[in-house]
């Protein structure tokens, strides 16, 4: 777990599936020289966090979990910024953990629940991963999570399959099951009254295309929505001078006057 925290608001970062808080190493740095405070979690089975309690948990579980974190540090409100799986929790923070939500950010996620026919490709995923083992899946992964521009610097692609590495198969394999039971979140945006920030990838067209990321921008009130070129799912990573330059103004924003014309 990645701590910088001073006060009982502060940044929750959500990392995308199948990576850990590693992914927000450059976001970390520019926040702490901006005096932001921040937490960053890692999921059962990745990185650093504990084993999965079983191999078919619900999202609601990783949320549970992420939560008692957030209260053993006396963390009161948080901005969660969650990319891809990340997305998903945030979500289910304003479901059942409303009052901690003092604005969000989304990147390159979605509100709709899966359809029937990926629920079955994604348990068919996580019974692979436990036969056969993980590296097909991170492969495929960085061929689907990548720009262009991140697949020709290599520095940053070898990056990237480290923290891919770090995931157990069980984690993966959890992680994959609990996203195909995750319900669908359209009914919620209407509902969202806090500060929100939408992010997509410009050049994500396997996973989250920007339309798709833009409903959720669409369907929120107090939103704005942005696009980060050269990259794909993984914008805080591909491009984080782009990055921080939209988010870290933003975040600040919301800590010190809370966006009032939005509550």
């Amino acid at each position: 777990m990645s701590v910088k925290v001073f006060h009982p608001k502060t940044v929750l970062f959500l990392h995308a599936f199948p990576l850990n808080k590693k992914m927000f190493k450059y976001q970390f740095e520019a926040f702490e020289k901006e005096g932001i405070p921040y937490i960053a979690v890692d999921y059962p089975g990745f990185g650093e966090g504990p084993k999965p309690i079983n191999l078919d948990p619900r999202l609601e579980d990783y949320t549970d979990y992420i939560v008692w974190k957030l209260k053993e540090l006396g963390v009161q409100k948080v901005i969660p910024i969650g990319v891809s799986m990340g997305g998903y929790i945030i979500f289910d923070l304003w479901r059942r953990y409303r009052d901690m939500v003092y604005g969000m950010v989304f990147v390159a996620t979605r509100a709709e629940a899966d359809d029937e026919e990926r629920k079955k490709q994604r348990y068919q995923l996580a019974e692979k991963v436990l036969k056969e083992g993980k590296d097909f899946l991170i492969e495929a992964m960085l061929e689907a999570q990548t720009s262009p521009a991140t697949k020709k610097d290599p520095k940053k692609m070898f990056e990237l399959k480290c923290i891919m590495n770090e995931a157990t198969e069980e984690g993966i394999a959890a992680a994959l099951r609990a996203m195909a039971k995750r319900p669908d979140n359209t009914d919620l945006l209407e509902t969202k009254n806090v500060p929100t920030l939408v992010i997509a990838g410009a050049d994500d067209t396997k996973v989250t295309p920007p339309e798709v990321v833009r409903k959720i921008h669409k369907g929120t009130r107090c939103s704005r929505f942005e696009v980060i070129p050269n990259s794909a799912h993984l914008p805080p990573f591909e491009n984080p001078e782009d990055f921080n330059r939209l988010v870290i103004p933003w975040v600040k924003s919301v800590l010190t006057d809370g966006h009032i014309e939005c509550l």
